[in-house]
């Protein structure tokens, strides 16, 4: 271990004594802002305390004599240094561009080849067995050549896809771990360059096999790739063209075609694939895949809504859309954009380039039309009693929910058209009955 370069140390909180050790080295050597800091130091419990006492976070003890302090947007990680000292713990590390300390004065220290690793931006694993250490080092490198542009040298690839295969039948990080790694993945400019290379890896087979079970499926008609390639080319387009896009629309348009190798159905007479209840079976499959992954109830659901819906594209006529608006406000513009990226990586011999600058066109209405929609409706429950001398109960919601639909089409604007409407509604509702 030698010094190999120094850092400008623009951090909250400095410990007495210690090292800055770890990725967060690495991210101030590309004078990035990392918010997970980790430092060896003689005594974590007393040093932690005096980190959450400077910051204002709460003190967590963890395993093996490592303290935590959570602020809520840093956390900082306090561990003794081991025997053998600061060498045996670099060289217990992944990757060369990991096994880094930084002491108070900026002065970094590493493994003999990291100074070049860095300036080159070359993945080096240390050793193949720190892959068995911890299982998710494959995942992370895959995450650090998408996030941090370190491309794996050819030896530490190969050691990459050989701990994929194994982790495809042997045992694997906690999923939550998983998660927050394909986050990252997924939140990067670069995400579909990522999960391409989780294919080539072999990751993706071993943490997702129903995605990686779309490439090589045929579609045609509609596609020009197959449903794999698809999937990436929308995943592409989101990212550039929509690079604020959320973590939820991202997974959406990741997951929106999985249930198509499960679905397909050759038509003769069309002589393309088709695949009926994509949509439907898709989001029940998306959400099992979100579950198994700990993505938790609220990303989940938002997802399982996006990709049951991304097939109900908007109308053309304008209370049609109104409608259509009111149907899905909960979840626009984000359906509305799903849409976009999906139609925009549809380019076969029956697609209609056309749709996707439609689609672009009616962004804009929408945005304009959620603007205006209703929050309640013009009547209150007491004022539809007595309009339709009515009891108390069920058919006061749904004359109100009537009357926010008509209010919505712009069918309804003022109090005395609302009257009038709902006369008309209930006499209606009477003749069906």
């Amino acid at each position: 271990m030698r010094a190999i370069g120094k850092v400008r140390l623009r951090l909250p909180y400095w410990p007495r004594e210690g090292y800055l050790v770890g990725g967060a080295v690495r991210d101030l050597y590309y004078r990035l802002s990392p918010t997970d800091l980790d430092f060896l130091v003689p005594d974590p419990a007393a040093e932690a305390a005096r980190a959450a006492s400077a910051l204002g976070g709460a003190v967590v003890p963890l395993k093996e004599s490592v303290v935590r302090v959570n602020t809520g947007t840093l956390v900082l990680d306090f561990a003794p240094l081991p025997e053998g000292g600061l060498f045996a713990d670099l060289s217990r590390r992944d990757y060369t561009v990991n096994a880094l300390a930084a002491s108070g004065s900026g002065a970094v220290f590493g493994l003999p080849p990291a100074a070049h690793d860095l300036e080159h931006r070359v993945l080096r694993a240390i050793s193949y067995t720190a892959f068995e250490a911890d299982p998710l080092r494959s995942l992370r490198g895959v995450r650090l050549w998408t996030t941090h542009g370190l491309r794996p040298e050819p030896t530490t690839w190969r050691w990459i896809q050989r701990h994929a295969h194994a982790l495809r039948f042997g045992k694997k990080p906690a999923w939550e771990r998983v998660f927050d790694e394909f986050k990252k993945i997924l939140q990067s400019p670069h995400a579909a360059f990522g999960v391409q290379k989780l294919r080539e890896s072999g990751l993706l087979a071993a943490y997702l096999p129903e995605l990686a079970n779309a490439k090589d499926v045929p579609q045609g008609g509609y596609h020009h790739t197959d449903v794999f390639g698809h999937t990436l080319e929308a995943l592409a387009y989101l990212t550039e063209a929509f690079p604020q896009s959320p973590l939820s629309l991202r997974l959406a348009v990741l997951l929106h075609d999985l249930a198509k190798p499960l679905v397909r159905q050759w038509d003769e007479n069309r002589d393309y694939w088709r695949f009926f209840y994509h949509d439907e079976d898709g989001a029940w499959l998306a959400r099992a895949v979100l579950r198994r992954l700990r993505a938790g109830k609220a990303l989940e659901e938002r997802v399982f809504a996006l990709i049951r819906h991304h097939m109900k594209t908007p109308p053309e006529s304008e209370r049609a859309l109104r409608r259509w608006v009111y149907r899905y406000r909960g979840l626009l513009p984000d359906l509305l954009l799903l849409q976009i990226a999906d139609r925009a990586a549809s380019r076969g011999p029956r697609a209609n380039p056309e749709e996707v600058h439609r689609l672009k066109r009616t962004l804009h209405r929408v945005g304009q039309i959620l603007k205006t929609l209703p929050e309640k409706p013009l009547l209150s429950g007491q004022e539809i009693i007595a309009l339709l001398g009515i009891e108390p109960g069920p058919r006061v919601g749904e004359a109100q929910r009537a009357l926010l639909l008509a209010q919505a089409e712009g069918r309804v604007r003022s109090h005395e058209e609302a009257k009038i409407f709902l006369l008309w509604w209930y006499e209606a509702k009477a003749q069906d009955a």
